[in-house]
């Protein structure tokens, strides 16, 4: 069953190198305000399950509408083979696991608990530090992952009685976390 809209996040994880990796995800959400925590789920097989699973630590940040189409991308191909914030020249800011400039929300997490769903882990994270930045607009993922827009378009095209035009499109949507 897909749900939509659907919100998307992007999650950052330490690379054995010290690089980022990013791995866009669906499934997460806020567990508890205080002390707070949110949770995520991600395939088992998946190269950013693998390095959170290590180091216990991953950012959880929602992209703006300027990052649309890399957004997108970082959910097509694995970090285990392509160094994505490199591939789609996206701008990283952050400590020592970094995340994307243009995003709405970053929340700085580390691992407490993590519980196997199928073929998927559930980490349970607390939210040790959030930074949030008013001027960029959140995504999210429409028509079953095949495009990213922010809700004020989604409205806007439907009072108008007009199609959704996306910020992002494919037709494939490559193999999403979510």
């Amino acid at each position: 069953m897909q749900t939509s809209p659907q919100p998307v996040a992007l999650i950052s994880s330490l690379t054995p190198e010290g690089g980022t990796n990013l791995a866009a995800v669906c499934w997460w959400v806020y567990l508890e305000s205080d002390p707070p925590f949110m949770g995520f789920s991600m395939w088992k097989e998946s190269y950013t399950c693998e390095l959170v699973d290590k180091n216990k630590k991953t950012v959880i940040s929602i992209p703006g509408e300027a990052i649309s189409k890399e957004a997108f991308e970082c959910g097509k191909v694995s970090g285990r083979d392509v160094n994505k914030a490199e591939k789609y020249k996206l701008e990283l800011q952050g400590g020592e696991i970094k995340y994307p400039v243009h995003s709405r929300l970053a929340f700085v997490c580390t691992v407490e608990n993590q519980v196997d769903v199928g073929e998927c882990t559930f980490f349970i994270c607390r939210v040790d530090e959030v930074y949030f930045n008013e001027n960029e607009r959140q995504l999210f993922a429409l028509a079953g992952k095949e495009m990213l827009a922010t809700v004020e378009e989604k409205i806007r095209n439907a009072e108008s009685g007009e199609n959704l035009e996306p910020v992002f499109s494919s037709l494939n949507g490559g193999f999403w976390s979510c």
